[in-house]
C-alpha cells in the first residue's frame, strides 16, 4: 500500500500564546524532531505549513528531510492542511498527525496500516466512549471531493469528514497501545506539566 506521512504544523497556536507547538522542546528535542523519528519508516514525510514561516525556517525544515506543503486555504484549521497535502502528495494514503502530538508511536501507525484496503477511505482511532481521534489517522485521496464540498459550505469539522467517508474506527482500548499516545499539548500549562513529568527517550511513548 502506498502510504506517506504528514505532520500538520500550520495552526494559529493561539492557545500556546503564539508559540509554534512543533518547536517546543522536551530535553532539547523539539516535538517536531520527536515525531519525525517515529515516522522514519515512511519514504516521504510531508510538513503542512502556513505562510507565517520565514524563508530560513522553511529551509531548515527542508534540511531536516521534510517535503513542505503550504496551505491552499487559510485559517480553516486542520482540514485545510489535510486538503492541500492529500492534493499534492504522490501517495494514495497519508498517515496524518499533528505537531503537538509528541507521543505517537510506531505501534499506532502499524495498527492503523493493518486496516487499510482499497475500499477504506479513513482509518481512525476511537476510545471506549466512541470519541474519534482524527489527527492520528490514515486518509485516502478519495476524500478530496468531500473536503471540497465542506470547504464550499464553510464547514470544517474533521468528524463530519470521517462520518461522510468509508471509514473504519479502532477502539484503542482494545489494543495494547496507551490512550495517552493520542494526547496533544495545547496550552502553556499543559506544556509546563509535561516538562516536569517527562524526560525524553527515543524508545519512550508517554
Amino acid at each position: 500500500m502506498d502510504i506517506g506521512a504528514l505532520i500538520l504544523m500550520g495552526g494559529k497556536n493561539s492557545r500556546m500564546n503564539g508559540n509554534v507547538k512543533g518547536l517546543l522542546k522536551l530535553n532539547n528535542i523539539t516535538f517536531l524532531e520527536r515525531i519525525k523519528d517515529t515516522l522514519d519508516d515512511f519514504s516521504n514525510i510531508y510538513l503542512s505549513i502556513n505562510d507565517k514561516f520565514s524563508k530560513n525556517q522553511k529551509q531548515d525544515f527542508k534540511q531536516m528531510g521534510f517535503k513542505l506543503i503550504e496551505d491552499i486555504y487559510k485559517e480553516i484549521g486542520p482540514l485545510g492542511g489535510i486538503y492541500s497535502s492529500l492534493l499534492n502528495c504522490k501517495e494514495e494514503y497519508l498517515f496524518i498527525t499533528a505537531c503537538d502530538m509528541p507521543f505517537i508511536t510506531k505501534k499506532n501507525i502499524e495498527v492503523l496500516c493493518d486496516k487499510i484496503n482499497e475500499n477504506i477511505d479513513i482509518v481512525v482511532f476511537c476510545d471506549k466512549h466512541g470519541r474519534l481521534y482524527p489527527l492520528s489517522a490514515i486518509y485516502s485521496k478519495k476524500v478530496l471531493p468531500i473536503i471540497e464540498e465542506m470547504i464550499g459550505k464553510k464547514y470544517y469539522k474533521l468528524s463530519y469528514l470521517i462520518e461522510k467517508s468509508n471509514f473504519v474506527k479502532i477502539n484503542i482500548e482494545d489494543t495494547d497501545i496507551k490512550l495517552e499516545t493520542l494526547s496533544n499539548i495545547n496550552t502553556p500549562q499543559e506544556y509546563d506539566s509535561l516538562k516536569k513529568k517527562i524526560e525524553y527517550s527515543p524508545s519512550e511513548s508517554v
